[in-house]
């Protein structure tokens, strides 16, 4: 047989030795002890020669504090070492199976007995390996042998009771962060460690109805919780996501409604304006405030319009009711205070449509028109008094023409017209007592007639008055009717020519 040695660690090795059997399995319940190194948590124990392999939990800070070893320090040795002292909430195991310690104290108040011997520790002990009907539990009282420390299980290692108890210790301690100590991100990681705890669990035959009715009591109140959380921390995203895992589970028990699981929630107080009413809408207020702060107004009242419908639903119902009981008029008093927060966020979002809209209309405005208001009453007035004067400017402008054709107009008589500030046209004779014309000499004076208005058309006429009638000939006053009737009797003329040329 030929054997190789190792210089560096002095062992030997035969290459003709059989392959090491596979590891014995770690013990179902590893013990907490106290060794000569410190605290110690036995892994394993071997059947074959009994040696103990022990992971030393404090000898890390013994032999190298300040560098971090990667491997943990193990021990392996065949005494059995004592356990830790017990405390209360700990993981033990007694005689009677394993538990979790509720109490601790002692045979009597003096601690003492008759002898002054000082007396025992007496354990309470709550038992999680008995299971009973219903959700009857399990206490025994221990003082010797005392029990014995073992390692807390993980939530892999739990069954479903386990798993349900562990979500509502968690639930209890993230309402008293949330209500008492106002530390929102505490009570949110204590509400999401709730959930992840039971979002996974295998039921098998030891799974009873009352586990699986505390199973969705758990889930969808510590989900709306957290999503409470979230929208005080203002994350949206994570609110909404909370919220809706709620709003699946109420859906889903909604479908079994009557079966075994909602009769028992039936029995225990949890109505259905409770079960769902309260918690549903809980959950649509959430996702709808998630849906408002993401813009999708649109969305959120569509949502708060299930959430108003369900309310008044179960109001009704209640109302109905000849006798309500005492979980009635607490969920009637609670949905309606959910409803005046449902037409308030209504409210909000209409507004904020409103806003959208006038912002829309102000864009088009900006693209395609400027940014003037039309529309406004002032403007309309406005624009209809320049309408006014426009055509009373454009009536005299008509007579005047008239008067001017039919000669009627001359050196004696020309007018002038104007628009006061008030917009009233005002005549005045040209040489008369006008107040604005004292001082000048009507020679000086050219024959005018102007429209000042505001509107944007202003016409004048004018002509020299020195020696008009005498150098002008005799047929320049009717200038323009000899045009007209000139081109009249063409008009005539070639009129009757196009006839001959028909027939």
């Amino acid at each position: 047989m030929c054997t190789m040695t190792s210089p560096s660690n002095g062992f030997t090795v035969s290459p003709s030795q059989p392959k090491p059997k596979a590891k014995q399995p770690e013990d179902a319940d590893q013990a907490i002890v106290l060794t000569p190194y410190g605290r110690g948590l036995v892994i394993r124990t071997r059947k074959s020669d009994g040696i103990k392999e022990v992971q030393l939990l404090e000898w890390e800070s013994f032999a190298n504090p300040t560098k971090p070893q990667q491997q943990p320090f193990m021990m392996y040795t065949s005494v059995d070492y004592p356990s830790v002292t017990p405390h209360v909430g700990d993981d033990v195991v007694c005689q009677y199976g394993r538990g979790r310690v509720t109490q601790i104290f002692r045979a009597n108040a003096d601690g003492a007995n008759s002898k002054g011997e000082s007396l025992a520790l007496k354990y309470s002990i709550a038992l999680s390996s008995w299971r009973l009907n219903g959700r009857s539990t399990v206490t025994c009282h221990v003082t010797s042998p005392p029990p014995r420390v073992v390692r807390k299980r993980t939530v892999s290692e739990m069954d479903a009771h386990e798993k349900v108890a562990l979500a509502r210790s968690q639930k209890t301690k993230a309402t008293n962060y949330f209500s008492q100590k106002k530390d929102y991100n505490l009570a949110l990681t204590t509400y999401a460690s709730a959930v992840d705890a039971v979002r996974n669990v295998q039921h098998d035959y030891t799974s009873t109805n009352e586990v699986r009715a505390d199973l969705v009591m758990v889930m969808v109140t510590c989900s709306n919780n957290a999503a409470t959380c979230c929208i005080k921390l203002e994350k949206w995203d994570e609110a909404s996501k909370f919220a809706q895992n709620a709003l699946i589970l109420l859906d889903a028990l909604y479908g079994k409604k009557g079966k075994k699981i909602h009769t028992l929630l039936n029995k225990e107080g949890i109505i259905d304006a409770k079960l769902f009413g309260e918690w549903r809408v809980k959950s649509y207020l959430v996702v709808a405030r998630s849906c408002l702060e993401g813009g999708g107004v649109d969305d959120a009242m569509g949502i708060l319009k299930k959430a108003r419908d369900v309310a008044m639903g179960y109001i009704d119902e209640i109302n109905k009711q000849t006798t309500s009981c005492k979980e009635g008029k607490a969920s009637l008093k609670s949905l309606t205070s959910q409803v005046k927060v449902v037409r308030r966020l209504l409210v909000e979002c209409a507004n904020k449509k409103k806003a959208a809209k006038k912002m829309e209309k102000r864009r088009a405005k900006a693209m395609f028109g400027g940014d003037k208001d039309i529309t406004s009453p002032a403007k309309v007035n406005k624009n209809k008094e320049v309408k006014q004067q426009t055509r009373k400017v454009k009536e005299v402008e008509e007579k005047c023409k008239i008067g001017i054709l039919a000669g009627s107009v001359t050196s004696e008589n020309v007018v002038s017209m104007a628009s006061d500030q008030d917009g009233e046209i005002t005549i005045h004779p040209i040489g008369s007592s006008n107040p604005k014309d004292e001082g000048v000499s009507p020679s000086s004076v050219k024959k005018s007639v102007s429209f000042c208005s505001r509107a944007p058309q202003v016409r004048k006429i004018e002509s020299s008055v020195e020696d008009e009638d005498e150098s002008s000939p005799w047929y320049s006053e009717h200038q323009e009717a000899m045009i007209m009737l000139g081109v009249a009797g063409f008009s005539a003329v070639a009129l009757m020519a196009l006839r001959r040329s028909f027939r």
